[in-house]
């Protein structure tokens, strides 16, 4: 009888640290305006997540909207990341909408690298019955080797876009310096 009790609150731990893992954003709805984070000094290392589902995420029935959020990291090996409706992991975007407006990220430094990505999934990524808007969202990284990513609506990894809508005006993506990359993907599946 011991046995079995304590058999079965480890199986129940388990389901429950194992539902625990899932990140899932179902029927809500996720609003932000003038979001603020910075990072500065050697490694400096800033990350910004609004609306943002990960390990095996889902975004489902839901709204997600961002306004003139800003993201800094400054110094040494700097890195900057902003995600405003990702989902990674195995990531799902259904039925949703994700809206990004006047975002901003900037990384700055010896090796620094900006990442900015508006509804997007990854890892086996789907973005299905979604519409995904950015309006004037910055990505920029500056200094020796510098790195500037940005990915506005699209699935990566095997990924599938499907009866979606995903619009992207005044997106600006740079990376300035020596040996400097710029890299920006609207609307892809890849």
């Amino acid at each position: 009888m011991q046995v079995a009790r304590k058999v079965s609150v480890l199986v129940a731990l388990g389901l429950g640290f194992g539902a625990a893992m899932a990140g899932e954003i179902t029927g809500s709805t996720v609003l932000s305006t003038g979001s603020v984070n910075t990072s500065v000094g050697f490694l400096a290392t800033a990350r910004q997540n609004i609306g943002v589902a990960e390990q095996n995420g889902r975004i489902q029935n839901s709204t997600v909207i961002s306004n003139g959020a800003t993201n800094t990291a400054a110094g040494f090996l700097s890195t900057a990341n902003q995600s405003v409706g990702r989902a990674s992991q195995n990531g799902v975007i259904t039925n949703s909408v994700v809206v990004g407006q006047g975002l901003n990220n900037t990384a700055a430094g010896f090796l620094s690298t900006a990442t900015q990505e508006v509804g997007f999934a990854k890892d086996n990524g789907r973005v299905e019955n979604s519409l995904v808007q950015a309006t004037g969202a910055s990505n920029i990284a500056g200094g020796f080797l510098a790195t500037a990513h940005q990915q506005i609506g699209g699935a990566q990894g095997n990924g599938l876009l499907r009866n979606s809508t995903v619009i992207a005006t005044g997106s600006l993506n740079s990376a300035g310096g020596f040996l400097s990359t710029a890299d920006q993907s609207i609307g892809v599946a890849k």
